[in-house]
């Protein structure tokens, strides 16, 4: 199964542009990693600099191969120490559902990243789906992606069902308390609509009374 490493890097405020010279550095190395299906890079919108980036790996073995050479956040401690405000943080993920219009040219994108309550997880994961998709028959999303998982950190002991199955490396991400919620749009208008929508405004609503959402705005790099 395809793992999804998510790693969220805070840029010092002034350094931008030298964080952005290093993150297509990264970048351009990852894209050789063997193993990797895909890559996405982003930074924000707003006046708080950070680099959000996204990378696909066929599966845990190939992710297992890549951590000397092509870890996002490894690269990164490595490479622009001087230039974090903190460590960057890192997730492992499996997806859960998917969307892209091919049409459709992404120019902005969220991400909302939800840390849930565990006995909330379960419930969030199917109620998110199913308003996903009844906002996609509308066609205001270009590209956009579920996925579940855990930080880089958790203890597997920290979550029972992971060391009560024999699978436990799987069950980890499948029961992990982290969504990442990737949203793509290919016009202001597009997005708009998106939040205006009465199936975001009710998961929103719910999201909010089980979990923290931090929400990041961002362009594709």
């Amino acid at each position: 199964m395809e793992l999804l490493a998510v790693t969220l890097a805070h840029i010092t405020p002034g350094r931008d542009a030298d964080g952005l010279a290093r993150i297509r550095l990264i970048s351009d190395s990852v894209r050789n990693a063997p193993g990797l299906v895909i890559s996405r890079f982003y930074r924000s919108r707003g006046h708080d600099p950070y680099y959000f980036m996204l990378t696909t790996w066929e599966d845990e073995e190939s992710w297992r191969k890549a951590q000397e050479r092509y870890n996002p956040k490894q690269l990164l401690l490595a490479s622009a120490t001087e230039l974090l405000i903190d460590p960057p943080e890192q997730w492992l993920m499996h997806y859960l559902w998917g969307y892209s219009r091919p049409a459709a040219v992404p120019i902005l994108a969220a991400a909302h990243l939800a840390t849930i309550r565990a006995d909330q997880a379960d419930r969030t994961q199917r109620g998110w789906i199913e308003s996903l998709r009844r906002q996609a028959v509308q066609p205001t999303l270009a590209f956009a992606f579920l996925a579940r998982g855990v930080n880089e950190n958790t203890p597997v002991q920290d979550l029972s069902l992971a060391t009560s199955s024999p699978s436990g490396g799987e069950d980890l991400y499948q029961h992990g308390c982290i969504f990442l919620n990737l949203l793509c749009w290919a016009s202001e208008a597009d997005r708009e609509e998106f939040y205006a929508d009465a199936n975001y405004q009710a998961i929103s609503l719910f999201l909010n009374s089980v979990g923290i959402i931090q929400m990041l705005t961002l362009d594709p790099l």
